[in-house]
């Protein structure tokens, strides 16, 4: 029998976070072998060719090993582990500079095994670190694995400010290696263009360190004027150096040192500031909004201030993006000259379906201009460097943990944590929760209604309308909500259940009737004695189910569960007798139909439609004496997106709509089934349907098929 290499059973040693704590690098994180679970890693280590330091690795809870391997057989229960790394260690065995390579050892499958630390989520590696005043360590990842480059410094910017004349950017360097530079040279990173500029000796002020430049025993400090015209006007970032002869030495940038602003062409600037490598850049690029200050108030309150020089006259807001979705929530911004400040609460959102915490995922916050909808004038908010160390930050909101954490270098990151408990998250937890509702079924049912609307995106639709009634009609029954990730806020006397979690399960397992409009899970099996009432939500005007078979992006699988899941419903409503033949033939569906119109629908005929009409109209600040005019085209199967969202496929003449409707009417603009702006059009011009100076969701959800 062949043994198994370290190909087939590789080591999974994975950092959930590295932060310098007390000029200390802890890391957090754990460590397994696939397949074969066993105990924490046996040792670690730093790995510079055969020269070896090795580290203490203490056992820690490791729930989000299970939640993150992707695996439903194995936990991993026992694989963490922290450690501290004494950058003193590294530096000190530094010749010039040497890269030290983080490594975990693992017992699994029969022997030992070793394999890199790998830091998850792709954040910036930590901040630069200096262990004396020419000796770092410099933190790196390479792919994901993250390794600590100890190297002696041999030029170090001891300052820089505008030139007397206002043109340039005066850059002071004290030496600390031997040579006779004769020249700073800069390099634009991409096209490699370069530029020289004379040195001259100086006798500056106070140094880092405590030192002067002139003192005794102590080597120069040399100055260079780079004047702004020497940049191209063009985003680039231009690396920083000292020449002598063919020798080149970079100009290193302490963490302490502030980053520095120097106007070039009209809403530009040429930027200061360390590279990743802790290295002097000079970046030429638009102005953008620096942030000095971030941090969590004790009442889960998030802070941001910083500078935006030439801003705008205008008011401004910022805007928080999130990366997968694109939804968008906006935030009022205090301005004072330059400076900006803004106070928010991530765990309490405004949004168009009430007040929410943010949902699961990264957020970018930037900030615009009020009213400004193109995306590539939305200015990213970066970090000074002195915030650098401090990152990431921590705040448990709601249940969730929200993240502060720097990315791509200096971009701020706001991460929303998932609302399930570690232990119910990833394929390992959902698995044993299934199992738990396979014997749940057997039990004896609840007298309770689970209610569902769009997998949990909403309270809303036929499954609301519903609720409603049976409020009326039998206030005595247990009501239950599902709710994805806290993105749908329920009335009183409602019971929210958190999609995915143990709560779900069992309602889905227990409650005597269940009201959906989408599909249910593929394992869902109705238990005896339980009543499943599909409203699905629309009329079929495209093709749905089974009726997509030869399309393009048809899902075969999908649709070969389609007579299953069907089979699992008690009744489905219909609204109409054109869709009743249409959905048992997209649904493969033979059971019973109730063709008696959408529950949704009788809102329009209800003695209090009126005023639910004004109340819509004010909340989407549509003026008096306007008619409306909605357009809610459906999604289209070609035009597929992440996340089981479609891309929005606007087929309207603009210019011709405001032509033929005029000034006396507004147009509201949606979609469903894809996440994008609501807008609406009126006295000639498209406007996003949100009230100046609030904070709110820009995202409309399914409301037809």
């Amino acid at each position: 029998m062949t043994a198994l290499s370290d190909a087939d059973l590789p080591v999974h040693a994975h950092l959930t976070e590295a932060v310098w704590r007390k000029g200390l690098l802890h890391l957090t994180g754990y460590a397994y072998v696939r397949n074969a679970p066993g105990g924490p890693p046996v040792a670690g280590w730093l790995r510079a060719g055969r020269r070896l330091v090795p580290l203490r690795m203490r056992r820690a809870p490791a729930g989000e090993a299970a939640a993150g391997s992707g695996r439903s057989l194995h936990g991993y229960e026992r694989s963490g582990f922290t450690a501290v790394v004494d950058p003193r260690r590294l530096a000190g065995r530094a010749a010039s500079r040497s890269v030290w390579k983080l490594e975990a050892l693992v017992l699994g499958g029969g022997r030992p095994r070793r394999g890199p630390m790998r830091l998850l989520g792709h954040p910036a590696a930590p901040a630069v670190r200096y262990v004396d005043a020419r000796t770092r360590v410099v933190p790196l990842l390479s792919g994901n694995k993250l390794e600590l480059r100890a190297e002696h410094v041999e030029a170090v910017l001891a300052g820089h400010g505008p030139t007397r004349s206002g043109d340039g950017v005066r850059i002071t360097v004290r030496l600390l290696g031997g040579g006779t530079p004769t020249a700073l040279r800069i390099q634009e990173w991409h096209t490699k263009e370069t530029r020289e500029f004379p040195l001259a000796a100086c006798d500056g002020p106070d140094l880092p360190g405590g030192e002067r430049a002139g003192a005794p025993g102590h080597v120069r400090t040399v100055v260079a004027e780079v004047p702004v015209a020497a940049f191209r006007g063009v985003d680039g970032d231009w690396g920083v150096h000292l020449v002598d002869g063919a020798r080149r030495t970079a100009v290193a940038y302490r963490p302490e040192t502030d980053a520095g602003r120097y106007p070039s062409a009209a809403g530009r600037e040429v930027y200061a500031a360390a590279n990743p490598s802790g290295d002097l850049v000079l970046t030429d690029r638009a102005v953008q909004p620096v942030l000095t200050r971030a941090a969590w108030t004790g009442d889960g309150v998030l802070l941001l201030e910083g500078t935006c020089p030439g801003a705008g006259a205008g008011p401004v807001e910022l805007v928080l993006l999130h990366a997968g979705h694109q939804e968008e929530n906006t935030v009022a911004v205090e301005r004072e000259a330059d400076a900006f400040r803004v106070s928010l609460t991530p765990g309490a959102v405004t949004s168009l379906a009430g007040v929410l915490p943010l949902a699961e995922g990264r957020w970018y916050p930037f900030l615009r201009e009020r009213g400004e909808r193109d995306p590539d004038r939305y200015l990213p908010l970066r970090l000074a460097p002195q915030l650098h160390a401090g990152l990431p930050l921590h705040q448990e909101a709601g249940g969730r943990r929200l993240t502060l954490r720097r990315r791509f270098h200096d971009r701020l990151c706001l991460e929303s944590g998932s609302v399930l408990p570690v232990r119910e998250r990833g394929a390992y937890g959902q698995r044993g929760l299934r199992e738990r509702y396979a014997a749940a079924r057997r039990g004896t049912p609840r007298e309770a209604v689970l209610y569902s609307s769009f997998d949990g995106r909403q309270y809303s639709d036929s499954p609301r309308a519903v609720h409603e009634e049976l409020a009326r009609r039998a206030p005595g029954l247990d009501h239950l909500w599902v709710v994805r990730d806290q993105q749908a806020a329920v009335p009183a006397g409602v019971r929210a259940v958190t999609l995915h979690s143990a709560e779900w399960y069992e309602a889905l397992a227990r409650s005597r009737w269940i009201v959906t409009n989408t599909h249910l899970p593929e394992w869902f099996e109705r238990a005896e004695g339980q009543f499943v009432v599909q409203t699905w939500h629309g009329t079929p005007l495209k093709r749905i189910g089974r009726d997509l078979e030869g399309t393009p992006h048809a899902d075969a699988a999908y649709m070969a569960s389609m007579p299953r899941r069907a089979a699992q419903w008690s009744v489905l409503v219909s609204p109409n007798t054109f869709s009743t033949p249409v959905l048992r033939r997209a649904f493969g569906y033979t059971g019973d139909v109730l063709e008696c119109g959408y529950p949704r629908n009788d809102l329009l005929y209800a003695p209090d439609r009126d005023k639910v009409a004004a109340s819509v109209r004010q909340s989407l600040d549509v003026p008096e004496g306007r008619r409306t005019v909605l357009y809610a085209p459906t999604w289209r199967e070609d035009r597929p997106r992440s996340g089981g969202r479609y891309g929005l496929d606007l087929q309207l003449d603009l210019a011709e709509v405001r032509r033929a409707l005029g000034d006396d009417h507004v147009l509201l603009a949606t979609t469903t089934s894809c996440w994008c702006a609501a807008t609406t059009w009126s006295a000639g011009a498209f406007r996003r349907a949100t009230p100046s100076g609030t904070s709110r969701a820009t995202r409309t959800s399914p409301s037809s098929c």
